[in-house]
């Protein structure tokens, strides 16, 4: 039953830490405050610009800092970083719907960020939260490729070991001839030993859209893509659990292609390299299995109802993918939600999205421990999506079944 604080009937949007607006503002990145990296607008265009863009922030709790910029290019690779000295960021590339390109917790080598990949025209942003929920100064910059970096780190050996596939560079191919054909009937992949770099060249006689993917059951691999000349064009580390994979959604553009593939550890072992023509409706539900995109409201996925007003608790049986959880709001309510899983060997990781698609909320790690809260957040009225993951098999896989407690609490304000 709802719990009515008279309390609430003072409580200020700075004693929350949220900002309430008579009127919600446009939403960039599905997020409802963001920073541009760049004052003036001119100057927000990485493609065009002199110098980095860069700027630091300051993230508070489980609020992720959200920056954003332009690209007016065709295609640009882009750098993107985020350095703490005393944090743990980590970040995600945003479209301007909010949905995610790209993302990166800890470099090879250090708990800072790190991602590459190429993106087409459009509004980005980047979001910064910070790992365990504690306060962080960070300073967050986009790049391109030939502009000096944030991070200055090296390592020696695993997956920064990865150089520039350039065409002297000894390579095996992942097939023979183009690999359009062999796409369209299905998966094309080769095996490698983990304790060395793996270098594996393919040919796309026509655009694509394509998935490419280094994956172990034991290791952690990276993956690094180039172009004919070595150019990198995008890199990922940790997309699927502790695998790697670089989605092409729109299409990856005809040419000769360069794998590069590494574990971090360069533990022995084997690794698979695969290339798979993508499919989006595929695409979309891997996604909403892994908990990245909010699940549509249609019935086409399975979502569970929650009543709010009845239900202060209940457990969710986690199977490996993303379990979906929905409920309604018919006034503005400040909701807190905890999950439990750690007496199980369960790592529990909520998202909390609206009906728009926005991400409302985030949280991995709380006081200390695996376990997870989102909240108090002050919601509006409308429909919400609760995404329960279990970080330590986020890989979309099913397994043993694991109990994840979820706890409700939810406040209203006082008449």
């Amino acid at each position: 039953m709802p719990f009515r604080l008279s309390v609430l009937a003072s409580l200020t949007a700075s004693a929350l830490g949220l900002t309430v607006l008579a009127q919600e503002a446009p939403r960039i990145c599905g997020a409802a405050q963001v920073t541009w990296l760049a004052e003036n607008e001119a100057g927000q265009d990485i493609s065009a610009s002199e110098a980095a863009l860069s700027a630091p922030v300051r993230v508070i709790g489980n609020q992720a800092a959200v920056l954003a910029f332009r690209n007016t290019a065709s295609s640009q690779a882009l750098r993107v970083e985020a350095g703490a000295d005393n944090g743990d960021p980590a970040i995600s590339l945003l479209t301007e719907d909010g949905d995610v390109i790209a993302e990166n917790d800890d470099t090879p080598v250090s708990l800072n960020s790190r991602l590459e990949t190429a993106v087409g025209p459009g509004v980005y942003c980047v979001s910064v939260r910070s790992v365990g929920d504690s306060g962080m100064a960070a300073t967050v910059q986009v790049s391109r490729p030939e502009q000096a970096a944030l991070l200055e780190e090296n390592s020696e050996g695993g997956g920064n070991g990865i150089a520039a596939c350039t065409p002297a560079t000894p390579a095996t191919p992942l097939a023979e001839g183009a690999i359009d054909g062999q796409l369209a009937r299905g998966l094309v992949s080769a095996t490698q030993d983990g304790a060395r770099v793996g270098y594996h060249r393919f040919t796309l006689s026509q655009a694509a859209p394509v998935t490419l993917r280094a994956s172990s059951p034991t290791l952690d691999p990276q993956l690094k893509l180039f172009d004919a000349q070595g150019n990198l064009i995008a890199e990922n580390d940790d997309a699927d659990g502790l695998n790697a994979r670089l989605d092409f959604v729109p299409t990856l553009a005809a040419g000769d292609y360069c794998i590069g593939a590494a574990t971090l550890s360069s533990e022995a072992g084997e690794m698979t390299v695969s290339a798979e023509r993508l499919d989006p409706q595929t695409f979309l539900r891997n996604a909403y299995r892994k908990g990245e995109l909010n699940p549509p409201s249609d019935g086409s996925y399975p979502v569970q109802a929650l009543d709010l007003a009845r239900q202060k608790q209940t457990v969710v049986l986690h199977d490996g993918a993303a379990q979906w959880l929905g409920f309604d709001l018919d006034q503005p309510t400040v909701v807190v939600v905890s999950a439990f899983g750690s007496l199980v060997g369960a790592d529990p990781r909520l998202v909390l999205f609206a009906a728009s698609g926005a991400l409302e909320a985030e949280n991995d790690d709380v006081d200390g421990g695996t376990d997870a809260r989102v909240g108090p957040v002050l919601l509006q009225p409308g429909r919400y999506h609760l995404g329960v993951v279990d970080v330590s098999r986020n890989d979309a896989a099913t397994g043993p079944i694991r109990p994840i407690g979820l706890m409700f609490d939810r406040f209203l304000r006082a008449e």
